[in-house]
């Protein structure tokens, strides 16, 4: 049913106040250990080789002395999955299989992803070719990619909407799968370092990867690590650590909370025999909760916060939000909602682009804007005399209206479209997709937002240029979005990872709002 109003909807459908997609994007890339449990893995581990990667590295793929090897992944120590790769020759190049299998649980619903893939590498472990399936929630996307001289070539097909993209590549391309591989290549040496490109299929894109290798001091580390190597791409750090063959045995990805550690195949695989939920990503881990509630949120208009227990780098600052007072990790937080008025002067002829709007305005795998169901639902809903706030209003309020809180993601907004259901992340962008059908610059933001009864949860929702960059709630239909949405990311590839960095370590205590 629909709810009488925003706050209404709010309070009673808080499921919807959280994107899923936060964990699951970070929980597919590598997950890692903590020390507290690597006593009881050390005698879980799958043999591995008796030998020591050669200084100057094996040079080949084809010299490995590990050919597969079986992980478990955990998320906060709770068991969440498993993944497994194996080396095959193929002529005088190699195949890199790999799969895993996730699960996780929000809001007591379990959504479960699978993955498979085959890359296709030259001995020195650059790309020539990959081939991958991702299903989630009975939808499936497939992705392949190939190099021609200078070009990388990808299609995408995902709920019958086909997509072809090509990169230009400067020298040697890398997938993701020969991250852990390139150290033990290359060379393990005390201070070594690996710089590289790899294409991303979670981003669609390139990341550029820097590598330190180190020697692990005194006794060897968990699973007989000898060496740990520091990844940096973006704004990630991941840490891996190797036994004396190079092998990856362990590695840890946002200070502890996600692991990967190398298993026996039999105890990976037991997972599949778990049958309880694991720990609620959102009740028992992700929810802020606040020692003074702030009643009916959906008024709030001015909001100061003191935030504390996370870096202040992890929070912009921008026409709504701004810090102050900053000490350590603690620092002042306000929020100010726009002034709608503004926004309102554009004519339905348009407005004035200021440059860089093209990303903002681009037809994407998960945002496909140009697609005809897209556009004619768009078209559907406003008219071609609306100015750009009207039809901002209307997408908007359609979008809360027809689109029914449930908590599952989907990989496309043309998913969403066609359900009529997902969570925040779903809302925000099919309104994001039919804004940009309109001509109208918008962008998918994540970040937190109060939840009257429970606190602070992760949220997805939008904002689109009108006379400047107005937020929108296509979730609850805010127009604009309350003081209470707390910015982190906006439509960036590390979103995800923003958000992780917060989970189980932002504080925050209200100091005053205003209505």
């Amino acid at each position: 049913m629909l709810m009488n109003s925003t706050s209404e909807m709010r309070t009673m459908s808080h499921p919807r106040a959280f994107t899923l997609r936060a964990v699951g994007v970070v929980l597919c890339a590598c997950l890692w250990f903590t020390s507290c449990v690597y006593t009881d893995l050390r005698s879980k581990m799958a043999g591995s080789p008796a030998v020591d990667a050669p200084a100057d590295g094996y040079g080949s793929v084809g010299k490995f002395p590990f050919k597969e090897a079986w992980y478990g992944m955990y998320f906060h120590e709770d068991k969440v999955g498993y993944s497994h790769y194996r080396m095959e020759p193929a002529g005088d190049n190699f195949i890199i299989h790999s799969e895993s299998l996730m699960r996780l649980t929000a809001m007591k619903n379990t959504n479960e992803v699978q993955m498979k893939e085959a890359v296709t590498v030259r001995p020195d472990l650059s790309m020539i070719a990959f081939d991958s399936s991702v299903r989630m929630n009975e939808t499936t996307l497939k992705m392949n990619g190939n190099m021609q001289a200078d070009l990388f070539l990808i299609s995408m097909d995902v709920d019958g909407q086909k997509m072809n993209r090509e990169y230009p590549v400067e020298g040697k391309l890398y997938h993701t799968s020969a991250i852990s591989l390139l150290p033990a290549l290359k060379g393990l040496k005390e201070g070594r370092t690996n710089s590289f490109t790899i294409f991303n299929p979670e981003k669609q894109g390139m990341d550029k990867i820097e590598q330190l290798v180190m020697a692990v001091k005194g006794e060897p580390g968990p699973n007989n690590a000898v060496w740990k190597v520091k990844n940096n791409y973006g704004n990630s750090v991941v840490y891996s650590w190797l036994n004396p063959a190079g092998q990856t045995v362990l590695e840890k990805a946002l200070e502890g909370q996600l692991i990967t550690v190398v298993e026996d195949e039999t105890t990976a695989k037991k997972f599949l025999e778990k049958k309880k939920a694991g720990r609620d990503v959102i009740l028992d881990l992700s929810l802020v909760k606040t020692a003074k509630p702030l009643p009916t949120p959906s008024t709030i208009r001015f909001l100061k916060l003191k935030v504390s227990g996370v870096d202040p780098s992890l929070i912009p600052e921008d026409h709504r939000q701004k810090k102050s007072d900053v000490s350590g990790d603690s620092f002042a937080l306000t929020v100010t909602s726009e002034d709608v008025s503004r926004f309102k002067e554009v004519s339905p002829k348009g407005q004035a682009m200021p440059s860089g709007m093209e990303n903002y305005l681009a037809s994407t795998v998960s945002i496909p804007a140009t697609h005809p169901e897209i556009v004619d639902q768009s078209n559907k809903i406003v008219s071609k005399n609306d100015s750009p706030f009207e039809k901002v209003a209307q997408l908007n309020t359609w979008t809360a209206k027809n689109i029914t809180g449930k908590m599952q993601d989907s990989f496309t907004a043309l998913a969403v479209l066609r359900s009529k259901g997902g969570e925040c992340q779903a809302h925000a962008n099919l309104y994001t997709a039919l804004a940009r059908a309109q001509n109208i610059p918008s962008r998918v933001i994540t970040g937190l937002v109060y939840s009257e009864g429970l606190g602070f949860l992760y949220h997805a929702w939008a904002e689109s240029y009108v006379n400047g960059w107005l937020a929108v709630d296509p979730t609850f239909g805010q127009l604009p979005a309350d003081a209470t949405h707390i910015k982190i990311n906006e439509d960036g590839s590390d979103g995800a990872q923003s958000l992780m960095k917060l989970v189980g370590k932002i504080k925050i205590e209200p100091l005053d709002y205003k209505r």
